[in-house]
């Protein structure tokens, strides 16, 4: 190859114009600048994505904490109406007035929180607490029963059966107070 005088004419292992050379380097820097703004968007959408996945993460354990927070509070009130209810029925004289409706017992509420802890679908609670909701449920449902039935039969009942009684209803007061103290510690795992 022989490079001429021509002025229009780069010789370095080629007969192209200058510009041809212009046209080719224009079309390379044009394949380049579509190939970084591909990888830009690219690498745009992987963030955006991971991003969301990040926010997703975020509001579900943010879900989660809530929900625990809740059930921590039904636990707490349940605990409690359960522990103003045996104060109602202390002794004997205490039932039969009750069940005699001398004197008002707010087995209602503990019949509404029964209600409430039953309601709770389990398949969306984080499985971690999941156990705890059924011994909670447990706990209420079997006070509220063994309330009920004392109420129902107190007339049948001799001083074995009220003994049983007033044990009972102070070892599901324990009990639940245990649950409370669980799903309280289940809080505090999920808020670390």
């Amino acid at each position: 190859m022989a490079c001429g005088g021509d002025v229009q004419t780069l010789c370095f292992l080629s007969n192209l114009t200058s510009a041809e050379w212009a046209a080719w380097v224009q079309a390379l820097g044009s394949i380049a600048a579509i190939g970084g703004a591909a990888w830009i968007a690219i690498h745009q959408a992987k963030l955006q994505q991971r991003n969301a996945l990040e926010l997703h993460a975020t509001e579900q354990r943010s879900a989660k904490l809530d929900t625990a927070r809740t059930i921590s509070v039904l636990a707490t009130n349940s605990a409690m109406a359960m522990k103003h209810i045996a104060g109602q029925l202390k002794d004997r004289g205490a039932v039969h007035q009750a069940a005699e409706k001398l004197v008002h017992v707010d087995i209602g509420e503990i019949a509404r929180i029964d209600t409430y802890v039953a309601r709770i679908p389990l398949q969306t609670q984080p499985h971690s607490i999941v156990t705890l909701i059924m011994v909670l449920g447990a706990t209420v449902r079997q006070f509220k029963e063994k309330v009920e039935m004392a109420l129902r039969l107190h007339r049948q009942m001799d001083g074995a059966m009220f003994e049983d009684f007033f044990k009972t209803l102070g070892e599901l007061n324990a009990s639940i107070m245990a649950t409370c103290r669980d799903i309280d510690a289940e809080v505090k795992r999920l808020e670390a």
